[in-house]
C-alpha cells in the first residue's frame, strides 16, 4: 500500500481499447424509505462534520481514494454489501435541518444494515490514461462532498487482464487508517466471494467493530464541556503566541509568492528499505525515542540548515482510535502542535530526545477536535505545514501479492488540496518507509528537501549519527 496522487497511480496501464470505466453508486439516500425505511439518528455530529459543510476549505473538496485490483473473474466488482453493513457511517447522510442556516444544526439520517447496495450507474471508454486520471479527479471532487449521498463513489476500470477499483470518499468520512482498512476489508470480502464461487472455504469473518457515530457523539459531548481556560487550549494559545501568532510554514522557500491557491502536486519517494527502516528505529530507540521522534529530528535538522532557525515547529495529526474503533471507518483524527529546540551542535541522539520532549502532552491535545479548538481560540488553525505518519502493520495489507487466493495491488490517492504543505511517511507491513510530499508552492525545490532527509536517514541507520555532509551534493537546498 502506498499513498500517492491519482496522476501517479499509473492509470495509463489500466486503459485498454477493450475495457472502460464504470461508475457504481448507491441509488437510495437515507431520506427515502427503503428496506425497512429511514431512521433519524439522534446522535450528534462531531465538530469536524459540523464545520466541514459550511466551509470552503482551500477552495477544493477533500477526499481519499484507495485503489485495488480484484480478480478479473469478478466482472461486476461493486464493493460487497458486507462492507456497508459493517460500518454505520457508510449508511448515513448529513443534511441541514429545514430551518438551519450556514453554521446551523445538522441532522443525520441513516439506513439500517442490509438496506444499502451499490449498483453500476454509468460507463465510458477511455484510451488515454491521463484523461482518465483527470476525469476521475474532477468526478471525485464533484460527487464526494460532506452533504452528498452517500459521500463516496466507486469507479472500476476494466481491461482484459485485470480490473482496477477506485473508491473515493469525503475525507471526513475516511481518515488515513480508514483508507487502508477499506482496501483490506474489500480485499477480504472479495476473497470470500471468490472462495464461495469456487466452492472453497471462506476466510474467517471480520470481528465486530464500533460505530463512528457513537464515537462522534461522545467526542462532541466532551469537547462542548471545555472552556478557553482548559489547559489544552492554553497550550495551543501559547504555541501560537511563541511564534507571533503565526502557524508553522514549510521550510523550503517557494518561488510563487502571489499567495493564490494552487493544486498541490504530489510525489512518491521511497526513503528507506525494510532493513534500513529497522536499523533507523533501533538507533532512535537507543537514543530514548522511536522512529517518529527520529523523523522529527531529521526534519528539524534539514529545516535548521535551510532557515537557520533554532526551533522546529510543525503540526501533526494523530489518530484517536481505541479498542473496537481500531477497525472502524470514520474520522478518528486530532491535530497537535509540536515544537522543540535544535542547535547546530546537537547530536542526533540529543535531537531525538528534544523531539520526545516536544511531543510531551500532544496525545491529550489531539483529543479535542480542531474546530472546537478554533472556537475557543477565536481564530482558524488551517495548517500550512503538517507532518504526518501512518504505520499500518495489522491487518497485513500487501502492496502486491495474494490474499486468500486474490491477486492484490493497492494504493491510496488523496485529493490535491491547496492549503497544506507537508509530508506523509507511511510504514507498511513490509517495513518499507515511503513519503508523499505535497507542498503547494514549493514543488520545484521539494525533491531536494526530501533527498536531504533520505540522506540523513541512511547515514543514521548505518552510523547512528548525522552525516559529515548535509546532502550528497554538500547542500540541503539549491
Amino acid at each position: 500500500m502506498k499513498f500517492t496522487d491519482i496522476p501517479s497511480l499509473g492509470l495509463s496501464r489500466a486503459v485498454s481499447p477493450s475495457g472502460g470505466l464504470t461508475l457504481r453508486r448507491c441509488p437510495t439516500p437515507p431520506g427515502q424509505p427503503t428496506n425497512g425505511g429511514r431512521l433519524t439518528c439522534r446522535k450528534r455530529t462531531s465538530h469536524t462534520h459540523s464545520m466541514r459543510p459550511v466551509r470552503v476549505p482551500c477552495h477544493r473538496p477533500g477526499w481519499a481514494a484507495p485503489s485495488i485490483c480484484p480478480p478479473n473473474s469478478m466482472r461486476t466488482p461493486s464493493p460487497p454489501r458486507g462492507w456497508t453493513n459493517r460500518h454505520e457511517a457508510l449508511r448515513s447522510q448529513l443534511t441541514l435541518s429545514p430551518r438551519s442556516t450556514p453554521g446551523g444544526r445538522l441532522q443525520r439520517m441513516t439506513l439500517p444494515a442490509g438496506a444499502l447496495s451499490i449498483h453500476p450507474s454509468a460507463a465510458r471508454d477511455f484510451t488515454d490514461g491521463r484523461k482518465l486520471a483527470r476525469y476521475l479527479e474532477e468526478l471525485f471532487d464533484s460527487e464526494t462532498g460532506p452533504l452528498g449521498w452517500p459521500g463516496y463513489l466507486c469507479a472500476t476500470i476494466s481491461r482484459p487482464e485485470a480490473i482496477t477499483a477506485c473508491l473515493a470518499a469525503d475525507h471526513t468520512l475516511t481518515d488515513g487508517y480508514s483508507v487502508l482498512l477499506t482496501a483490506y476489508e474489500i480485499h477480504t470480502l472479495y476473497a470470500a466471494a471468490l472462495a464461495a464461487a469456487n466452492g472453497k472455504p471462506a476466510p474467517p469473518p471480520h470481528p465486530p467493530t464500533a460505530s463512528y457515530l457513537d464515537f462522534a457523539e461522545a467526542e462532541r459531548t466532551a469537547a462542548d464541556a471545555l472552556t478557553a481556560a482548559h489547559e489544552s487550549i492554553v497550550h495551543w494559545r501559547q504555541f501560537l503566541t511563541e511564534a507571533g501568532g503565526r502557524l508553522p510554514e514549510f521550510p523550503v522557500p517557494g518561488s510563487d509568492v502571489s499567495g493564490s491557491p494552487a493544486a498541490q502536486p504530489g510525489g512518491y519517494t521511497e526513503l528507506v528499505d525494510a532493513s534500513t527502516a529497522h536499523a533507523f528505529d533501533r538507533v532512535c530507540r537507543a537514543a530514548g525515542g522511536a522512529s517518529f521522534s527520529g523523523l522529527l529530528a531529521c526534519l528539524a535538522k534539514v529545516g535548521h540548515e535551510i532557515t537557520g532557525s533554532g526551533e522546529f515547529r510543525t503540526m501533526a495529526p494523530f489518530h484517536t482510535r481505541t479498542g473496537p474503533s481500531r477497525s472502524s471507518i470514520g474520522w478518528y483524527v486530532g491535530m497537535g502542535p509540536i515544537a522543540f529546540p535544535l542547535s547546530a551542535t546537537d547530536s542526533f541522539a540529543e535531537a531525538v530526545r528534544s523531539a520526545v520532549s516536544g511531543l510531551d502532552g500532544v496525545k491529550d491535545l489531539v483529543q479535542i477536535p480542531t474546530p472546537r479548538v478554533e472556537e475557543l481560540l477565536g481564530r482558524p488553525l488551517r495548517d500550512p505545514f503538517m507532518f504526518r505518519t501512518v504505520t499500518f502493520v495489522a491487518p497485513p495489507v500487501p502492496a502486491t501479492g495474494t490474499l486468500g487466493g486474490l491477486s492484490s495491488s493497492a494504493a491510496a490517492a488523496p485529493t490535491r488540496t491547496t492549503c497544506t504543505s507537508g509530508s506523509c511517511v507511511t510504514t507498511t507491513a513490509s517495513s518499507s518507509t515511503t513519503v508523499t510530499l505535497r507542498p503547494a508552492r514549493q514543488a520545484s525545490r521539494s525533491p531536494h528537501h526530501m533527498a536531504s532527509i533520505k540522506h540523513l536517514l541512511a547515514s543514521i541507520a548505518s552510523t547512528a549519527r548525522w552525516p559529515a555532509t548535509a546532502h550528497p551534493t554538500g547542500d540541503y537546498c539549491p
